[in-house]
């Protein structure tokens, strides 16, 4: 009879630590995506920093100028 009690005790350890690896790698993948996310958004706030100022120092001439030679209608 104690050998069964063992050996429930035993297995019930072998499915708590299994629930409980599964709940450690599903926080470390969360914390890797969470992280490679906000790379990746600090890397599109970047991005869109150099566009506005790129835009806001150029002229509205020169924009006007730079889009009539591109986009000429008497091509």
């Amino acid at each position: 009879m104690n050998k069964i009690y063992l050996l429930i005790f035993v297995f019930g350890i072998v499915i708590g630590a299994y629930f409980a690896g599964t709940r450690v790698a599903t926080q470390k993948c969360n914390a890797r995506v969470a992280t490679v996310t906000a790379g990746a958004q600090k890397q599109i706030f970047q991005t869109m920093g150099d566009v506005n100022a790129e835009t806001f120092s150029t002229g509205v001439r020169d924009i006007r100028r730079i889009l009539r030679e591109k986009y000429s209608i008497a091509e």
